[in-house]
């Protein structure tokens, strides 16, 4: 999708196959994506589970930061919302009305540029019907996938909950829905035009193990059932975008007073768009095992040897990361002490004004604005401001935190 603001980082996500824990986590979506495209999210878990209320993600679906991808009756008939199986299927005024109306606005548009697109009717079903009669092999794989004691370890729980309420129970329907399941989601991909999905779950990377370990189909044995696979180029994109959900779902506990409005409209998304792009880039070649944990590592790394610079020279961490917590210098250590409290704070303020504390001291003790020379879009994100002193001691506490 064009158009939209900063470096292009574009993810899907079919949030809804995370239940309440996907909707949980949409704000962090949306902080690491532009575009994110949704498929047929639901607008009762967006009201009353989300950190984005209804007013935002509109907002946000028509500044092109999310973008909604449905089928045309999912969007457009408020019967079919009303009486779906599924309760958070139902409609919502306030936010359905309005794609409905972002729908219509963009229908002369390029596809490629709409921000509500109606997706054609499935296939899914009829496509994996007809792979299975062809290919009896995958009935066996995919009913004792289905029946494993650890069934949901490795099949995604939505399509876990869609055997249940389709199937008869029957080997064949079960190899049918599964597959069925897949190969939608895979077409809902395609025709978002992301550069990679999201996978909130560890079942995601396991089902697409089990699709590429299922039996050869009669084409040849190079053929495999389509579902949620993704093209080579994407490396190591995938994991690295889960695991810097992870980080933001840590950060989120750390965080302080903050407005994540701020972040996904200000210059702190931006920053995190491009500096996961650049992670990305530079260890898209690497073996796998350097992977795990990357993020954090990455972050520590970069958060560590950053400095804070004033007029008094360098300011901030000057050890690595995991060494520097529990020994930061006791002036950082006085400054988070001062600054904790909301009246001491002003009481700093009264003592700058009576002895004439001068704006280097001022700057170097995390009082006036200093540049940095680490990324600042964990301190947007945490704390809605740029680093200094006190928040870096904070940041590097927090990181030091993180469990692998």
């Amino acid at each position: 999708m064009t158009g939209a603001p900063g470096s292009g980082f574009s993810t899907f996500c079919h949030i809804n196959e995370y239940g309440e824990r996907g909707y949980q986590d949409l704000h962090t979506l949306v902080a690491l994506s532009q575009p994110l495209n949704l498929w047929a999210p639901s607008s009762v878990l967006i009201r009353h589970t989300s950190r984005i209320g209804p007013k935002d993600f509109v907002r946000y679906v028509e500044k092109g930061f999310i973008r909604v991808i449905a089928r045309d009756s999912w969007l457009t008939e408020r019967r079919f919302r009303d009486t779906h199986p599924w309760a958070p299927a139902r409609w919502d005024p306030e936010i359905d009305d309005a794609l409905q109306s972002i729908l219509r606005e963009d229908a002369a548009l390029d596809p490629s540029r709409r921000r509500v697109l109606s997706a054609p009717p499935e296939t899914g079903e009829a496509d994996a019907e007809g792979y299975v009669r062809d290919n009896p092999r995958q009935i066996a794989y995919w009913d004792k996938a289905y029946r494993s004691r650890n069934a949901a370890r490795k099949i995604p729980v939505g399509t876990l909950a869609t055997v249940a309420r389709h199937a008869d129970g029957g080997p064949f329907d079960i190899a049918k829905w599964i597959l069925r399941d897949g190969r939608n989601h895979a077409s809902a991909f395609a025709l978002s035009g992301a550069a990679l999905p999201l996978f909130l779950s560890p079942s995601d990377p396991r089902f697409i193990r089990l699709v590429n370990q299922a039996p050869p189909s009669a084409d040849g044995p190079g053929t495999r059932p389509a579902a949620r696979t993704t093209a080579p180029s994407h490396g190591h994109a995938q994991d690295l975008a889960r695991q810097l959900v992870d980080v933001l779902r840590h950060l989120d506990i750390h965080a302080g007073p903050r407005s994540l409005d701020a972040f996904i409209t200000g210059e702190g998304r931006r920053e995190l768009v491009t500096w996961i792009n650049a992670v990305c880039a530079q260890y898209r070649y690497h073996p796998r095992r350097e992977i795990d944990g990357l993020v954090i590592r990455e972050l520590r790394h970069q958060i560590g040897r950053a400095r804070l610079r004033g007029p008094l020279g360098h300011l901030g961490a000057r050890t690595a990361l995991p060494t520097v917590v529990g020994a930061v210098d006791l002036a950082a250590t006085a400054v988070g002490f001062v600054l904790s409290p909301g009246d001491a704070l002003n009481a700093v303020g009264v003592a700058a004004g009576v002895f004439g504390i001068g704006n280097g001291l001022a700057q170097q003790m995390g009082w006036v604005p200093s540049t940095f020379d680490g990324p600042q879009w964990p301190f947007l994100y945490a704390y809605s401001s740029r680093a200094k002193k006190s928040r870096l001691r904070r940041m590097i506490y927090a990181l030091s935190m993180y469990r692998e």
